[in-house]
């Protein structure tokens, strides 16, 4: 703290004795002058110091080293323009070791690199740092919902298996990879920042330009994204997933999964809507169209499990995350340059979307872990869905369920887990009466189900 203090004081000595006119500005530091050559050095010592922390390392050191950097004169326009975490940390924030860590190596030390090269003659680039990332770990959320299966910060082995899922999940969140009619198609163009900087008087157009790239999320290239820290594989239980599926054409439907085995019970009542001459659904009409039935086998344990993983996930994603550095060019005659107050400084709030279809239904799923531990539970739009996460848990379930294999299941109808399952709403206009009586059914018919003869479920089952 000492030598925050001192660099503080140098640095308030600096704005002291400079003339009026330097006083009112913050530039950046004239490449090879003394004050330049110092501020590298610091960086480069601070460097190393990210490089040493341990992912699971405390903290207070860097944190310290973090502020006494920004304090420095060649970096008083990244102490003036960043309002981002952690180049804003207050005395009560929290940011494990592996965060700072991601984020330094991510494009927090690119942004401080950037900074010394403001000052040179000829083109430009700023640099806009990362977001500091969430984490999920047992350290940091030892109260979590999803404890138990949480890796420590220094994970080492905990979690390798789910690495591939991790990389999988996020390639599909990309706007690029996300299937047609899940997101908002018509993207806003990133905005003419310039053109909003020329509104300013010349000494504010700098701010104003920066502030407007902050503020544009296609500039940037924020995405869904999951927290930092490895997830172990959920690899036993039931996974009980309950719905309609479908709008004309639909199955009132029930699956029990087991994730050891991957023994499927599926309850199926499936029909197509009959309407009446003034469009509203003929209820008895429906019915009587209805199919009913029981599918038993086997689906691939290694699918069933991805599914089961990323559906308790889905709330942890975070909706728009900037995860790498973005490097923007500097407009041709724009000066590098801050007001030493907040004068004009502009700010943004940013809106989002949310969709839905008649087309839609809503599943609920419910994964009850081994040894009676506490089950957990959620639900998720289907076919498809306007939230990242749910969206790929339809992909993840259609390709578990083509892996279906009719035959004698490997263990017994999970009584006890269907008799705390629920099943979810429907529309009302597609089901006016309500589905409870249906999907009770579907639980009648799996706890009535009996094997063919020669099948032994739990002996010679799978």
């Amino acid at each position: 703290m000492a030598d925050m203090s001192m660099s503080l004081m140098v640095s308030l000595g600096w704005l002291l004795a400079a003339s009026p006119s330097q006083a009112r500005r913050i530039v950046p530091c004239p490449p090879d002058s003394a004050d330049w050559r110092s501020a590298q050095e610091e960086l480069s010592a601070f460097d190393a110091r990210m490089e040493a922390l341990p992912e699971d390392g405390e903290v207070e050191d860097v944190r310290s080293g973090l502020q006494v950097l920004l304090s420095h004169r060649c970096f008083g326009i990244a102490r003036a323009e960043e309002s981002r975490e952690p180049l804003t940390w207050d005395e009560e924030t929290v940011a494990p070791a592996l965060a700072l860590k991601t984020w330094w190596r991510d494009g927090g030390k690119a942004y401080f690199t950037s900074q010394l090269e403001l000052g040179r003659a000829g083109a430009q680039t700023v640099v806009i740092p990362p977001d500091l990332r969430g984490v999920l770990a047992r350290e940091a959320a030892p109260k979590h919902r999803l404890a138990s299966l949480l890796c420590p910060l220094k994970a080492g082995e905990c979690g390798v298996e789910t690495e591939a899922w991790r990389a999988r999940a996020e390639k599909a969140f990309r706007p690029e990879n996300r299937r047609p009619g899940t997101f908002k198609e018509d993207e806003p163009i990133a905005p003419d920042c310039m053109k909003k900087a020329r509104r300013h008087p010349s000494r504010l157009r700098y701010m104003a330009w920066r502030a407007c790239l902050d503020t544009s999320l296609k500039t940037r290239n924020v995405v869904p994204a999951l927290p930092l820290g490895r997830i172990r594989a959920p690899t036993d239980g039931w996974l009980v997933i309950r719905g309609r599926r479908g709008h004309y054409d639909f199955c009132d439907q029930l699956d029990a999964y087991h994730l050891a085995t991957g023994t499927v019970y599926r309850s199926s009542s499936c029909s197509n809507l009959a309407l009446k001459s003034d469009g509203r659904v003929d209820v008895a009409g429906t019915d009587a169209a209805r199919q009913s039935g029981v599918k038993v086998g086997r689906v691939s344990p290694e699918r069933i499990r991805e599914l089961s993983w990323m559906l308790l996930l889905e709330p942890e994603v975070e909706d728009r995350v900037q995860v790498a550095a973005v490097r923007v060019p500097v407009p041709p005659g724009l000066r590098v340059e801050w007001p030493a107050t907040d004068e004009g400084r502009e700010g943004g709030v940013m809106g989002g979307t949310v969709g839905g279809s008649t087309a839609q239904t809503t599943l609920s799923w419910k994964w009850f872990p081994p040894g009676g531990v506490e089950p957990l539970s959620g639900s998720f739009r289907f076919p498809y869905a306007w939230a990242p996460g749910e969206d790929h848990a339809n992909v993840l379930m259609t390709e578990a369920e083509a892996t279906l294999q009719e035959g004698c299941p490997a263990l017994p109808v999970p009584v006890r887990e269907l008799e705390f399952t629920r099943e979810p709403g429907v529309n009302r206009i597609d089901a006016p009466e309500g589905v409870s009586k249906v999907q009770d059914a579907r639980v009648d018919a799996l706890l009535t189900w009996r094997p063919p003869p020669g099948c032994a479920p739990g002996k010679n089952g799978g």
